[in-house]
C-alpha cells in the first residue's frame, strides 16, 4: 500500500515537471522583456471612451496582457485570472522594434505595445488606461493621475482593472473606480456610487447616487476645432460649454463665474485682455454659428 502511494506521488510530481515544461519559453529576446498591451485595446478605448466596453471588445481574440520574463508569459482573463502563455503559442510570436518602441505579434499576428520594461507592472497598465479615458480632464489642474490611482478635485480613486460586470459600464462611457462608476455624459462626467443586492459579488449591481462631477471632461480636444457639435445638440449645458470653448482657446476673460472657475483650472488657458472674436479661424466661426443655430433650436 505504501509503495502504491510512493508510486502516485512520483507519478504525480513527475506529471507537474511535464505540464511546467508546456510553459517555459526559450530565446525570449532579453530586450523584450516587459509589459504589453494589446494596441486593439488602445484603438477601443479611444473610440468607446470607455474601459469595460473595450475589454469586452477584446476579449475573444486578444490576450488582456502580457507579461513577458525571461522564460515565461503570464496574462489574464479579464483580469480575473491569470495564466501562463503555452510554449507552443509562444514560439510562433514575432518581435519587432521601432525605434525606442517594442511590439509582440502573437500567434494569430495580433500587435502588442510595450509600456513598461517591467515585467509585471500592473501600474503601467492602468496609468495608460486612465491617459486615454481622461485625455482632455487630465488638461485640469484639479485632476492628476499616477499608476492606478486619479485624483479629482482633491478625491483619490483606484482604478480597478478587474470590470465591474455592470450593464451600465458596458453600455455607456464607464470606469470603474473604487467601488464606484465613473461615466461620461455630455462633455462632462459623473461619479456614481454603486449599490450590490449584497448576496455576492457577482450580485446585481446598480447606480447609486452621485458622488462627483466634473462639468468639463471630454470634447475630443486633440480634433480641436473640429467639434462634434450635432452629438450634443439637444443639450443646451453642453452647447454653451462647447460654445466657450472657442472663446476660451483665445483666452478671454469670463464674466460668469461657473465659466471663470472651470476654464481656470486649465493648463492651456491663458487671459488674453486684448481679446477679438477678429481672431477666431473660419472653422471656429463656423462650429460657433452650427453651435448657435442648435441653441436657438433648444429655447
Amino acid at each position: 500500500m505504501l509503495k502504491r502511494k510512493f508510486l502516485l506521488i512520483i507519478g504525480f510530481v513527475l506529471s507537474l515537471g511535464c505540464f511546467a515544461g508546456d510553459y517555459d519559453l526559450k530565446n525570449v529576446p532579453e530586450d523584450f522583456i516587459g509589459t504589453y498591451i494589446p494596441v486593439q485595446m488602445e484603438v477601443f478605448v479611444k473610440e468607446y471612451m470607455s474601459y469595460e466596453k473595450a475589454l469586452y471588445a477584446i476579449a475573444k481574440s486578444h490576450y488582456d496582457i502580457l507579461l513577458l520574463n525571461k522564460n515565461i508569459c503570464y496574462s489574464q482573463v479579464m483580469f480575473d485570472d491569470g495564466y501562463a502563455v503555452k510554449s507552443e503559442d509562444f514560439e510562433k510570436w514575432s518581435f519587432v522594434k521601432r525605434g525606442n518602441e517594442r511590439f509582440i505579434l502573437d500567434e494569430n499576428g495580433l500587435s502588442y505595445r510595450r509600456i513598461s520594461t517591467k515585467s509585471d507592472d500592473y501600474d503601467a497598465y492602468a496609468e495608460r488606461i486612465l491617459s486615454l479615458i481622461f485625455v482632455d480632464a487630465s488638461h485640469d489642474k484639479n485632476i492628476w493621475i499616477s499608476g492606478k490611482e486619479v485624483s479629482i478635485y482633491g478625491h483619490k480613486y483606484y482604478f480597478q482593472l478587474s470590470p465591474s460586470y455592470m450593464d451600465e459600464a458596458r453600455e455607456n462611457n464607464a470606469l470603474y473606480l473604487s467601488g464606484c462608476l465613473l461615466r461620461i455624459e455630455g462633455v462632462g462626467a459623473k461619479i456614481y456610487s454603486v449599490v450590490s443586492d449584497g448576496n455576492s459579488r457577482w450580485g446585481d449591481l446598480s447606480l447609486g447616487k452621485v458622488v462627483q462631477t466634473v462639468s468639463l471632461f471630454y470634447w475630443n480636444d486633440e480634433k480641436y476645432p473640429d467639434l462634434n457639435v450635432y452629438k450634443y445638440k439637444d443639450s443646451k449645458s453642453d452647447l454653451r460649454l462647447l460654445r466657450n470653448i472657442i472663446y476660451a482657446k483665445h483666452g478671454y476673460v469670463f464674466k460668469s463665474e461657473d465659466l471663470s472657475r472651470i476654464f481656470d483650472a486649465f493648463y492651456w488657458y491663458e487671459p488674453n485682455f486684448d481679446f477679438s472674436e477678429d481672431d477666431f479661424s473660419n472653422w471656429e466661426k463656423n462650429i460657433l454659428k452650427e453651435i448657435k443655430r442648435y441653441e436657438s433650436e433648444n429655447k
